[in-house]
C-alpha cells in the first residue's frame, strides 16, 4: 500500500515541482519566537481564551505564505509586543540580540513592528484616542513607501483579525452585536469606516505586489461580509 501511495501520479507530481525554501529560518526566527511566546504568555485573543499567540503564529504564517522573508516574519510574531506589553522599540532590539539575532537584522524587524504599532500599552483607550489612533494607523500606511516591507505585515494582521470576525458573523452573530462588546473601543460603524479605509489602502499600496494580492482580496471580501448590514454613516461622528 504505502509503494501504491508513494508513486501515484498527484505524488510523482508533487515531487517533481518540489523545490526550495524561500529561506531558511534561522535564529533571527528562534529569537522572535521566543521573545514572543515569553512576553504574550498571559494573554488571551478578544472576546475569549484562546492564546494570543494563535494570532501571532497565524500573522507570521500568513506572511511566509505571501513572499515574506524571514525578517518580515519574525516581526509578524512580534507585531503586538508594543502595543500590548509596554516593550520599546530599544527594549525589543536588545531582546532580540540577547537571544542571538544579529544586531542588525533585531533592527530592521523592530523598525518594522514599530511601523505595524497602533499605539503604545500606555495609551488611553477611549472612543476619542481610538479615532486618532486609527486615523494616524492609516495615515502612516498611506504613506509608505510600496515596497515598505512593513506593508506585508500589516496585511496579514488585519486579514487574520477579519477573518476570525467573519467567522463569528458566519456562525450567526451580528457586527453590531461583535463591536458591541466591552473589549472594543468603536461600535460597528467606526469599525465599518476604519476597516473599508485598510482595505482602500492596502489595494493602492500593494497592488503591483503579485505576492500580496491574494491577501488584499481577502481583506477586502471579509470586510463587505462582515459589514454588509452595518449602516454606512460615513464615518466616525
Amino acid at each position: 500500500m504505502s509503494e501504491r501511495v508513494r508513486n501515484n501520479p498527484v505524488t510523482q507530481l508533487s515531487q517533481a515541482v518540489k523545490s526550495e525554501p524561500r529561506y531558511t529560518p534561522g535564529v533571527l526566527t528562534t529569537a522572535a519566537l521566543s521573545v514572543a511566546v515569553e512576553r504574550f504568555a498571559n494573554i488571551a485573543r478578544k472576546g475569549g481564551d484562546t492564546p494570543y499567540l494563535s494570532h501571532l503564529l497565524a500573522v507570521s504564517a500568513l506572511v511566509m505564505e505571501h513572499g515574506g522573508s524571514e525578517e518580515q516574519a519574525a516581526a509578524a510574531l512580534l507585531h503586538d509586543i508594543i502595543e500590548d506589553c509596554d516593550v520599546s522599540g530599544v527594549q525589543l532590539v536588545e531582546l532580540l540580540v540577547a537571544r542571538g539575532a544579529d544586531q542588525a537584522a533585531a533592527e530592521r524587524v523592530t523598525r518594522m513592528v514599530e511601523a505595524t504599532t497602533d499605539g503604545k500599552a500606555s495609551d488611553k483607550r477611549n472612543k476619542a484616542d481610538w479615532l486618532r489612533r486609527k486615523q494616524t494607523y492609516l495615515d502612516g500606511l498611506a504613506n509608505k513607501s510600496p515596497s515598505h516591507p512593513a506593508l506585508l505585515v500589516s496585511l496579514a494582521d488585519k486579514v487574520h483579525n477579519a477573518e476570525a470576525t467573519l467567522a463569528l458573523v458566519r456562525s450567526g452573530q451580528s457586527a453590531n452585536d461583535i463591536y458591541a462588546g466591552v473589549e472594543f473601543n468603536a461600535k460597528a460603524a467606526d469599525q465599518r469606516w476604519y476597516y473599508t479605509n485598510l482595505a482602500a489602502v492596502f489595494g493602492t499600496q500593494l497592488s503591483s505586489d503579485v505576492n500580496a494580492q491574494p491577501l488584499v482580496r481577502r481583506l477586502a471580501a471579509a470586510v463587505e461580509e462582515i459589514f454588509r448590514d452595518v449602516a454606512d454613516t460615513g464615518g466616525p461622528q
